[in-house]
């Protein structure tokens, strides 16, 4: 896989939240907290199942922390390190 950034992570990951899950169609901001914009546990899981299977990145369950999915840029940060692997 190639590499791919943080920021077309949390596009992407911004896209399906608003559209498959919010059903806002867009009006999800790459900052704001999930627990503000209303993004459940369950939706929450189902937006890690949607990054690691876009880009091919396993997302193990001691990196879902709070500091890690409190919003699209602190989960997309999360899956652009663990796609870059290993340093």
């Amino acid at each position: 896989m190639s590499v791919v950034s943080a920021d077309e992570i949390c596009c992407e990951l911004r896209d399906f939240l608003s559209v498959q899950v919010l059903g806002d169609g867009g009006s999800l901001q790459t900052d704001t907290p999930f627990a503000d914009a209303g993004v459940d546990s369950f939706a929450l899981m189902e937006a890690v199942l949607f990054v690691e299977r876009r880009f091919g990145v396993a997302v193990p369950l001691e990196r879902l922390t709070r500091e890690h999915v409190r919003s699209v840029r602190t989960l997309g940060a999360c899956v652009a390190e663990l796609a870059a692997g290993p340093r």
